[in-house]
C-alpha cells in the first residue's frame, strides 16, 4: 500500500495540480491464470475502485480495469482513465506499487525461511536429554508439587 501522485492536466495539457492515489496491492498467492494481482484504489480520498487486476500479458505486466459484461456478451470497462497521460500515470503508479508489494512478500518469505532453519538447527544442535536427568526432574517437580499443597 502506498501514496502516489498523478498530475492533473487543464484542456490545454498544462499541470492544474495533482491527485492522491493511496493503492492496496493483493497479491495472488498461487496464480493459476495471468492475473498476478488485483488492486484497490482510493482517489483523493474521495473514490474508491475496487477490482482492478494486474495481468501478465506478451509484453509483460499491465493493468486491466473493472469490468463488466454487456447483454450482447462484450466486457466494457467499469472505470477507465479519460486521457492517455492519466491511464500511463495510473498504470506507473499501480505498477509501482505491486513492485513494492513483492519486494516486501520476499522480504517476509525469506524471514519465515530463516526462522524455520534456526529453529531446525537449534534443535539438531541440542544433545538428547539424559533419561535418568529426565526421571529425576520429573520426581522434582512430583515433590515440589506435594510440598505446596
Amino acid at each position: 500500500m502506498g501514496n502516489s501522485a498523478i498530475i492533473k492536466t487543464d484542456k490545454d495539457g498544462e499541470p492544474s495540480g495533482t491527485v492522491e492515489l493511496e493503492i492496496r496491492i493483493y497479491p495472488v498467492k498461487e496464480p493459476k491464470g495471468n492475473t498476478k494481482a488485483f488492486a484497490s484504489i482510493s482517489i483523493d480520498g474521495m473514490f474508491g475502485v475496487h477490482g482492478v487486476s494486474i495481468v501478465e500479458g506478451k509484453n509483460g505486466l499491465f493493468v486491466a480495469m473493472p469490468q463488466t459484461k454487456d447483454a450482447q456478451g462484450n466486457y466494457r470497462d467499469i472505470f477507465h482513465p479519460v486521457t492517455s497521460e492519466g491511464r500511463k500515470a495510473l498504470n506507473n503508479a499501480v505498477l509501482h506499487e505491486y513492485s513494492i508489494a513483492l519486494e516486501q512478500l520476499a522480504v517476509k518469505q525469506e524471514s519465515t525461511v530463516s526462522k524455520i532453519r534456526e529453529a531446525k538447527e537449534a534443535k539438531t544442535s541440542q544433545p538428547a536429554p539424559d533419561k535418568s536427568a529426565v526421571k529425576e526432574a520429573g520426581k522434582g517437580v512430583k515433590a515440589k508439587a506435594e510440598a505446596t499443597l
